[in-house]
């Protein structure tokens, strides 16, 4: 009699331990013993279709992983529209660099071209009078605006 409650003890606290886990099969072994387990052997028998959740939690459930997704996809989506934003603020950051460059390039292009042209370059002095350039000095000028271009435009600018 004691063996039997005790079995019966056993038993229940397997069944409610397996009945977490899932499935539940009762089989007789060689030696006549009933025994319980949550793996499918040959000629048990399923007693427990494991743990049924009620809908309510199942809906909670559904409905925290779609908040979760959701909240994923939206995160991801921001990330994408801010890359994509940067991006376009690059492109347009080089396109105003290079329109600025063409215009630099373009004055020092203008500037080599005056020195090339000019017979007699002057610098002014503080009272606003004319010093009139050496050859030297002209040559000089000549070369120093050719380096200026070549930095803005490149050597073929």
């Amino acid at each position: 009699m004691r063996q039997t409650k005790i079995l019966a003890v056993i038993v229940g606290l397997l069944t409610a331990a397996c009945a977490n886990a899932g499935d539940v099969y009762k089989y007789v072994d060689e030696r006549g013993n009933t025994l319980y387990t949550d793996k499918p052997m040959p000629g048990a028998v399923l007693v427990s279709a494991g743990n049924l959740r009620p809908q309510s939690v199942v809906q909670r459930e559904y409905s925290a992983q779609q908040t979760a997704t959701a909240n994923q996809l939206n995160s991801s989506n921001q990330r994408i529209a801010d890359n994509q934003t940067n991006q376009r603020a690059a492109d347009q950051v080089a396109r105003d660099l290079e329109a600025t460059r063409l215009d630099r390039c373009k004055k020092a292009r203008e500037a080599y071209e005056s020195t090339i042209n000019s017979r007699r370059i002057y610098r002014e002095k503080p009272n606003g009078e004319r010093e009139y350039l050496n050859d030297a000095e002209l040559a000089q000028a000549r070369v120093d605006t050719l380096k200026q271009k070549d930095a803005i435009c490149g050597p073929q600018g």
